[in-house]
């Protein structure tokens, strides 16, 4: 098993096979100048098993919020040959574990039932703070900055990336 950033090369493999989840009604041209927009703050990683890409994410430095780095993880994708053997849950934890602060906040937009994420030390921020119907902002973060998110104004919270 191998965790590496996602090879040039790579990219085009990796937004077709995103292209398919998460499309929303747009050509793959569109769909594809959309996404590679994040690649100027972001980068892709992916798990490689035996040769086979079999997962990948964005890792987006999204700057300064409530006096910490933050970071965003978007389009996580797992190949559905490889669906439930916990592939996914590695590389976020690799992710996240390249950080090394405790001070910092991670968000991520969840699109499938945030039990998932919440074994991750996510949690779904409150209604009044969700932007995008039909999933889940959720946050990684200590207990005094979930304390300063959940009284902020919605423009405080990043848009779905």
């Amino acid at each position: 098993m191998l965790i590496r950033e996602a090879k040039p090369k790579e990219i085009k493999y990796l937004l077709e096979a995103g292209y398919k989840l998460w499309n929303k009604g747009r050509t793959f041209e569109e769909y594809y100048k959309d996404n590679t927009k994040e690649d100027r703050y972001g980068t892709r990683y992916v798990l490689e098993e035996n040769g086979a890409l079999v997962s990948s994410l964005i890792l987006l430095r999204l700057g300064q919020k409530f006096h910490c780095d933050t970071y965003g993880i978007g389009s996580v994708f797992t190949d559905k040959a490889h669906a439930g053997k916990g592939y996914a849950t590695i590389l976020i934890n690799s992710c996240i574990g390249k950080l090394h602060k405790e001070d910092c906040i991670i968000f991520l937009y969840s699109e499938i039932e945030p039990a998932f994420y919440e074994r991750l030390h996510f949690r779904v921020l409150p209604d009044r703070l969700q932007k995008k119907q039909g999933c889940y902002c959720m946050a990684s973060c200590s207990e005094a900055v979930w304390d300063q998110i959940i009284q902020a104004e919605i423009d405080s919270i990043p848009d779905y990336f």
